[in-house]
Formats: structure tokens, sequence, C-alpha cells
């Protein structure tokens, strides 16, 4: 930014900064990312969806918004086709040339002579530069415009950011004075100019600049000179591991009607066109002896096949995983050997060689890819040189980059090709580095590296002592790949293995009649949930309840922590770190546990990673896992008999353990004490008699409520639905859980809509006077409602309402007429006042002037017209007719309506009431 613009840019970075950091500690389903302008949509392209199945939580590039001309680039000629008399009788096949109009066109006479066209953008770009531009990225900055030339380099640990280095050289620019500005943190980075004149210092002592500049930033304490002599080589480390030359990209072949993972993984043949396209990418080589950049493939053993390939392009060596060249098991139907590659690559090129078939991002299932980028050609057409219609679907979290699709997306088969191909490969890897998942990736080798260099610098600056050479052994850049055997890759990289596992998991101890019969064996303690006689009854594992909630391990074990749930604002929990259960006899570093809700009610708007909950849940109960070789213990329970006491070997007192062979059979040695639990903090401090206890009752919460706590806090995930969210978050919040507190938050935010609105409020009914987060969720609710009101009055369970919720929901600001609400509030009334007809003791219609008395409080009648007044209120006998004159006065006086009727509608009151009195003489008598 060459303007004194960047002044401002430079006060704004401590809080940038600290916001960046915030961001990346938190999950991608808690941000909300905008779309680019290039993203695509049905409303205003007629191509949507550009060969994609539209998939929540990634965006379509649009490849027609700037395309208004006819080309040869979106048609395709078919009269080398083979089957060109078939077709032209056939309707099916019109049905396939109207598809794919993209690809070909009708047969022209070959001696015509074509119109002159237009060069698209991509084509002068190409004749003008013969290449393509590449996304720079920030780390290239200090090798431009700093290193190798004069400038310094100034360092502090700043008491809110951390270690921070700021670059500063002068330059002239159109005879004007300016300094160049780099400053760096753990998690943001800026660089402009500044004029001289900007600078509140004088300009030649450079010592009163970055003083200057450390007061905009706002750094404390105030940046110190760093005088080692290699520190320009340190900090072009720093951004070289960042930079990277060499790259992994998976390549998967599609054929017609193939949708899923499997279909698509089990193509083992090469089709002439994918073999000409994979010549395009690239050369094939042979692994076995490669000494070139492998990515990840095995070169010695022939473990990951016999081929691949490969391709160096502008110093960038690229190895294409290539689903056809990987190993092939065909008694696998997950096709693992395949998926491990390309499900860890960033980027994957999809071949699509069909004309009625649309490609799903959602089909591979991976962390790590976050780019498609579809190329399809069609089989039928035998057009020479081959043309590659080309579209790209991306995640939400990753920005549009270029070359753009509006500027061309249909290619002939040429050097043109591949460089816009190669190009797009390596744009979209480098975008992809900006999602949150990579970016926290970065930012803690950023911040380790930064924080030893400002550590010699200001050991250096303190003791003048020369630090020993950096030993960076144990940082690696994003996707760099181990050079050891793919064995021990295949056993280190975590691919698909914890996902499995979790899925075993969570079928083991899901709350559910299959699972309960079979591995009744697991579980030690029952739940008897509800207020009626006829309770439901659950399972569960008395050791990982206590590890996951305080309050479950207060009342299985009886330890009392000393301290309740804090009752805070849910914008405070938000913001809350999640928390991490350590075994204390094997302390580990804590370390962040994201929820995942599958199966939610809705479509999820973002593809969400499993949560390895059970990997880091089952290496935090230690040793507590020996007592889950029983059922539902016996009623005297107090005592473990000799087999019980093998499993609980690791937590119990073992100093007869030598003896314990010869005593087996004595009588008093079948009545052994409970043992100590490691799941406690201190086991002196636990309850025996809560410890014997295998029964609880739970009257707080329902059955379906309580059952989806259990198979959380067993399992790590559960199923997140609207309807049920009401009782979970405030099981959430009985039971101090805010992880599972936050996605219920989340979720609704995501998928609120009108028609669960009511439902959700009578739900919690029950449950917003006793909790805070009801009541928050109750606001966020009426704050949604606010807009949309006039669809809520037509829902049939409006009616259903409480008088309370009625009335909090029309005190607040609805954007909606006035008389609506009255509509509203009178069509719940006499849906009240209709129950109590069968009461012989009550009064319907007193009964009903009062509840519309009260609902009416907070109307606002003189925002209803005089006609709506006297020709739906009035005949309603909803409310006193002195009030409605009243109103009727009050906007004559206040002239918001015209009244040339005025006494019309005064002679028209005075008859109603007229007849009323009429009518309560003849009852009388």
């Amino acid at each position: 930014m060459e303007c004194s613009d960047f002044m401002q840019q430079l006060r704004s970075f401590k809080p940038q900064s600290l916001g960046c950091a915030v961001a990346r500690r938190k999950s991608s389903t808690t941000l909300i990312f905008p779309l680019p302008p290039q993203a695509c949509s049905d409303e205003f392209c007629e191509e949507y969806p550009h060969n994609l199945m539209p998939t929540p939580g990634y965006w379509i590039e649009c490849s027609r918004q700037k395309i208004t001309m006819p080309t040869p680039h979106t048609i395709w000629d078919e009269s080398d086709s083979e089957h060109e008399d078939i077709r032209a009788g056939s309707a099916s096949d019109a049905y396939l040339e109207r598809e794919c109009s993209d690809l070909y066109e009708d047969d022209e006479d070959s001696e015509a002579t074509p119109s002159p066209r237009k060069k698209t953008t991509i084509e002068e770009q190409w004749d003008q530069q013969g290449a393509f531009e590449l996304i720079s990225v920030e780390q290239e900055t200090y090798e431009k415009y700093f290193y190798g030339t004069e400038h310094w380099n100034y360092f502090t640990s700043d008491e809110d950011l951390g270690p921070v280095i700021l670059s500063i050289k002068q330059e002239t620019l159109n005879g004007r004075d300016q300094f160049r500005i780099l400053v760096r943190a753990g998690s943001y980075t800026v660089h402009g100019l500044i004029p001289a004149s900007c600078v509140f210092a004088d300009r030649y002592n450079r010592e009163e600049v970055v003083r200057s500049l450390g007061k905009e930033v706002n750094l404390n304490p105030p940046l110190t000179l760093g005088q080692l002599p290699d520190t320009p080589e340190e900090l072009l480390k720093l951004d070289q591991v960042f930079i990277k030359s060499e790259l992994k990209v998976g390549v998967i072949f599609v054929k017609e009607d193939q949708y899923t993972e499997e279909q698509i993984l089990d193509n083992n043949e090469n089709s002439p066109l994918f073999d000409e396209f994979l010549t395009l990418l690239g050369d094939r080589v042979r692994l076995r002896g490669f000494d070139k950049y492998k990515g990840g493939l095995d070169t010695v053993h022939d473990l990951t096949g016999l081929f691949s390939v490969y391709t160096n392009w502008r110093n960038i060596e690229i190895m294409f995983h290539v689903s056809t060249l990987l190993p092939y098991e065909k008694h696998d139907p997950q096709k693992l050997q395949r998926k491990r590659h390309i499900g860890n690559d960033i980027v994957c090129v999809v071949f699509l060689e069909a004309d009625n078939t649309r490609f799903s991002p959602a089909c591979i299932k991976s962390h790590f890819l976050h780019t498609f980028i579809l190329v399809r050609v069609s089989a039928r057409i035998k057009h020479k040189p081959t043309r590659y219609e080309v579209s790209v679907v991306t995640r939400d979290e990753v920005g549009a980059y270029k070359p753009y699709l509006w500027e061309q997306s249909v290619f002939e088969k040429g050097p043109m090709f591949r460089e816009w191909l190669l190009t797009k490969i390596v744009n979209g890897e480098r975008a992809s580095y900006s999602a949150p998942k990579f970016a926290r990736m970065q930012e803690r080798t950023r911040s380790q590296m930064l924080e030893d260099l400002v550590m010699n610098l200001s050991n250096h600056a303190e003791t003048g002592q020369i630090p020993k050479p950096y030993r960076r052994g144990s940082w690696r850049p994003i996707g760099h790949m181990r050079p050891s055997s793919p064995l021990l890759d295949s056993v280190r990289d975590q691919f698909e293995d914890y996902d499995q596992l979790a899925k075993d998991f969570t079928r083991v101890f899901l709350n559910e009649e299959p699972s309960c019969l079979t591995n009744a064996h697991l579980f030690d303690v029952v739940f008897l949930v509800g207020q009626s006689k006829q309770k439901a009854r659950f399972i569960g594992v008395r050791a990982i309840l206590g590890v996951r909630s305080r309050v479950f391990q207060e009342m299985l074990y009886g330890i009392q922590t000393g301290f309740g749930s804090p009752q805070i604002p849910v914008a405070e929990i938000f913001a809350r770190p999640a928390p991490s259960l350590v075994s204390p006899q094997n302390q580990k570093p804590k370390s962040n546990n994201y929820l995942t809700v599958p199966d939610s009610d809705s479509i999820r708007p973002k593809s969400v990673p499993s949560s390895p909950m059970v990997k880091r849940a089952f290496s935090r109960l230690g040793t507590i896992t020996a007592g889950w070789g029983r059922s539902i213990r016996n009623k005297n329970t107090n005592q473990l008999n000799p087999d019980d006491k093998k499993k609980w070997i690791s937590s119990t007192d073992c100093s007869n353990r030598d003896s314990k062979d010869k005593d087996k059979d004595k009588p008093g040695n079948n009545q052994l004490a409970v043992p100590r639990l490691s799941v406690c903090a201190d086991a002196q401090k636990v309850d025996r008699a809560k410890l014997a206890q295998t029964e609880f009752n739970i009257i707080e919460f329902d059955p379906d409520t309580f059952r989806v706590l259990l198979d959380y806090l067993h399992t790590g995930t559960c199923p997140l639905t609207c309807v049920s969210i009401p009782g979970l978050l405030c099981a959430a919040e009985h039971y101090d859980l805010p992880e599972l507190l936050q996605a219920c938050f989340h979720h609704c935010k995501q998928f609120l809509r009108i028609e669960v609105v009511c439902p959700m409020l009578i739900s919690l009914e029950n449950y917003y006077w006793r909790y805070t987060s009801a009541s928050e969720l109750v606001n966020m609710i009426l704050s949604f409602v606010e807009s949309k009101a006039h669809s809520l009055f037509k829902c049939p369970e409006f009616l259903h309402l409480s008088e309370s919720m009625v009335q909090m929901i029309m005190c607040r600001e609805l954007q909606t007429p006035e008389i609506r609400k009255f509509e509203a509030m009178l069509a719940w009334a006499q849906h009240k006042v209709g129950k109590l007809k069968n009461h012989p003791n009550k009064d319907t219609q007193f009964e009903f002037e009062c509840i519309m008395e009260r609902l009416t409080r907070d109307l606002n009648l003189c925002r209803i017209s005089p006609s709506e007044l006297l020709t739906v209120v009035l005949p309603s006998k909803s409310m006193k007719n002195e009030r409605i004159m009243e109103t009727l006065m009050v906007q004559v006086n206040l002239g918001t309506y015209r009244m040339p009727e005025l006494d019309a509608y005064r002679q028209q009151l005075r008859q109603q009431e007229s007849a009323e009195a009429t009518v309560q003489v003849h009852r009388g008598g």
C-alpha cells in the first residue's frame, strides 16, 4: 500500500493481529465466510451448477458472467464423430447434445471460412506474456524488498502480541522520501510505504522514526534494534519455511453415473482421453529409483504403485497422486491405499468423462481437500484437438483465486491450457493456506520461530552472546512429507483410522436397544429418567461420565469440587476455550476438543470433520477402563469378587499380589473393598456409598433429551435438531458442558426457521426461568421472529403457545401491521377459550375479555386505521367500546387519519351499544 493510508493500517495492527489469533483458534463451523464475487448462483447464471452438485460448505466459481459473444471456446465440432448418424436420429442423444452445448456444435462445412472473433482475456494474456499470474504470498515480501539492501530490523516482545519484528528501509519514489515498513507478528503481517512527511519525527533520526512507528502500532515495551549479523538470513529462512516449492495434487477419474467415493476409487483402467490428459499434466515416471520430489510415494519397494505423474513447472515440483496408478485392493471397499494419498492432498483435479453426470465434492471424505478443479470431456466426441470444459468448486473458507473462469472456461489441448491449469492448481493450493485449518498450523510454527529469533536478539542485546544455529528439525511446513518409509507413514499419518475408530465406539456406547443388549457388560450405572411412574431406563459407563462432566463426577463418585457452574453470558461462553480433562496419572499437554454434530435436521452448510474425541477420551481414562468388564452390578455392589479384583488391578493396592493366588479360594477373599479410581484427582474424596450405588433418578429432563446427552458424553458426538436443542441446551448448562452448549447455539444460528420456532418456544417454557442459556435462546428466537412475525402468526402451533410467551412476542418490535397483531391475539384467545367450553363453571365470555385485555396492553391501537377498528376490532367484542372511541378521538386530534364520516362511526357505536343492552334485558327477563 503506497500511500499514507498505510499509517491507519499500522494503527489497527494490534487489534487485527489479536482478532486473527482468536479466529484461528475457533473451529471452521463457528466462523462465517462471505461468498466472493466470483461465486455462482442459480439466480444469475443459466449454466449453474456447472457440472457440479451444489454442496453445503462449498461455493462454485461462475464461468458465464462476462461471456456474451459466441466463440468457438464454448462449443464442440462433432463432424469427426463416429456415431454422427446415430445421433441424428436419436431423441435421447439430442437431449445430450443440448446438455453438452458447451462441448460441441452441429457439423458445418469443413471448408467454410470461420468467422472472425475477438480473443478472450486469457488468449490475449497468453500472447503477450506466455504465462499467467501466480498468487504472491506475503512470505516473499522480505526477500523482494529488503533482503540484500540496506535496512534495519527492530524487535520487541509485546505484552499482548508476543514477539514482533519491524523491518524498515528508506526509499525515494517520484522524488519523495518514503519509509518501507514490514511488521510481523505470530498471526498477522502488514507491509507498505509511508511518506516521510506522515511520520511525526525527525526523518533523519532513525531511532525517533522507529519510536514514533512503535507508538502508532501501540507496542509495549518499545522496539529495540537487532544487531545480530545473521538476522536477515534468519528472517529469510523463516519466510522460506512457508514458501513451498513442492506440491502434491490428487487426480481422480470419474466415469458416467459414478457418484460415490467407492465407485470413483474403484476405477482401475484409464481411458484414452484420460491418458491424454495425464500427458498434459506431466511426465509418467517410474517410482522405483526416482530421485526427485516423491510426494509421499515409495521409491524403493514399489509399495505405492509402479508409476506416477510428475512435473517441474516454474521451479515448483508437482507430484500427482493419480487414483488409477495407486495400489488397488479388490477386497478393500474403502480403497484406503488410494484415499490415504488423495485424501491428504489440498487440491484435487477431477477428470469427468461423462455427458450426464455431475460431481459432488462431498463424495471424497477428507479434512484436507479444499479445492476441486473439474475437467470435463465428452467420450462421444472425437474432435481433435481435444477440448476441455473446466469447473471449480471450493470450500467456503477459501477465497477466489486467479485465473478466473469467467475469462475463459473451455480450452483446447495445448501449451496454453497446460499453463492455465497448472497456474490454477498452484494458486488454489496457496489460496487454501488461508483456511483456518492450515492457518493455525502456520501460526504455531511461525510463532515458535519468531519467539526463538526475538529471544536470541534480546540475549545478544543484553549479553552480546552469539546464539547457536537453530535446530529446525521439529518444524515442518504445511504438506511437508517425512523422508521415512511409507510403511511408517501409514502408521503415523491420520487419514482414516481414527474416524473409523470413532464410528466403531459410537455404535458400542449408543443407548439403543441392540447396542445395550449386546454390550451390556461395558456399562455399570443405570439412570431412571422421567417424572411419571413409568420411567425410561438408560445405562452408562461411570468412568467416562465422571471424566466428561464435573456434575456427573459429583453424582456418581460423590466428589465435591467446591464450586458451581458460573452463570455467565452466552457471549462469554463462546469466547471461552474448550476444556480438556487429563488423567492425573498420565499428564499431557492440554489440547482443544472440537465437537462434531452429525445428522442434523437440515442440510448442513458446512462439512464438519469428525472429532478426535474418542482417541483423546480413551487416552485420558488411563487405567479406569479396567472396570468395564461387568454389566450392571448386583445389589451388593460395595464389595467386589476376585474376578473384579483382576480387572481393577491397575488402580488398587497390590501389596499382597504375590499371595493372592494362594488365598483366592478362602471365603474371606470373596469380599473385597471397592478400589480407588485413577479418574479421581484425590481418591480419598470418593464417597463409597455413591460408588456402590448403581441406579440414579433423573427428573430434570425428559428421556429423549437425556438419551442424546448420554450419547454425547460416551461418544463425543450427537445429532442436533432445532426441536431437540432446547432440552439439550439446558442439559449442557446443567451438567457443565460448554462445548455442547456452544454447538447448540451455533446450530440454532444456522438452521433456525419459522416452522420450528413455536415447538422450540413450547419446549423452552419449561426451562427459560431456570437456565440462563434457555433465556438467551428465547431472546435469540424472538429477535429472529421480529422480521417474520406475519409468517409466525400463520403457523398452527402458534395457538398452542402459553399466554406469557405470546405476550413476550407481542411486546417486541414486530415488523408487521398492528391489525395483524390484533388478529393473532384474537385467534389465540378464541382458541384458548374454546378449550374452556367443557368446563361448566367457567364464564367463557368473561375469560375471553380478560385474556384480550391482558394481551392488548402491548397493542398500539392508534396504528390501526379507523375503518379496521370499526370493521375488525369492534365486531370482535374483544375490548370495550370506550377504548375504541378514545382511539378514534386521538387519531382525529393527531390528524393521523381523515375522519369525514366520524358522526357515522359514532352512530354505529351507539347502535351496537343499544343492541347489546337490549340483549342483556332479554336475558335478564
